[in-house]
């Protein structure tokens, strides 16, 4: 039994969402096939509640638009732990490169935060910034932009 959420969320995605944007997801069919595919009942709430978040999220990020772009984010402590060095350096590359505003940022790190694991690899964190991107309205260059970076050219991320 595949208990990964970040696998799951990678699945629903990638079967789910990416080809079907604008078409609502029949959570209860999703969930079948889910479980059929190997995922535990927990782990699909967990996934769909993820989901959900990012999309109430949006109102948050246009709340807090405000952001100064010129900004310094420091991560605390717990998010140091969860995200290593080069996960936040990939975070502070996004955000230098422009694919990812403040706004924007900050629902990346929150979102990846309430996930239950201990650590979050670069490779991870590259398909979680496509999921968050792809959930929020206007964000759909910057979403091809690293959709493009990511399977196009191989890219040291440093700030």
């Amino acid at each position: 039994m595949n208990e990964n959420i970040i696998d799951l969320l990678l699945y629903l995605f990638e079967h789910y969402l990416y080809d079907n944007p604008e078409q609502a997801i029949d959570r209860t069919r999703v969930h079948n096939n889910l479980r059929e595919a190997g995922f535990s009942s927990p782990v699909i709430d967990k996934a769909f509640d993820w989901l959900e978040n990012l999309s109430e999220q949006y109102d948050a990020a246009r709340l807090s638009a405000n952001i100064s772009q010129n900004s310094l984010r420091f991560f605390s402590e717990s998010e140091q732990e969860k995200l290593g060095r080069q996960c936040q350096d990939f975070i502070y590359y996004l955000e230098n490169t422009g694919i990812l505003d403040a706004a924007r940022r900050e629902i990346l790190i929150d979102s990846v935060m309430r996930l239950e694991l201990e650590d979050i690899s670069t490779e991870d964190l590259q398909w979680l910034a496509l999921i968050v991107l792809f959930s929020q309205p206007g964000q759909e260059q910057a979403f091809a932009t690293l959709e493009s970076l990511l399977f196009d050219s191989p890219v040291n991320y440093e700030h």
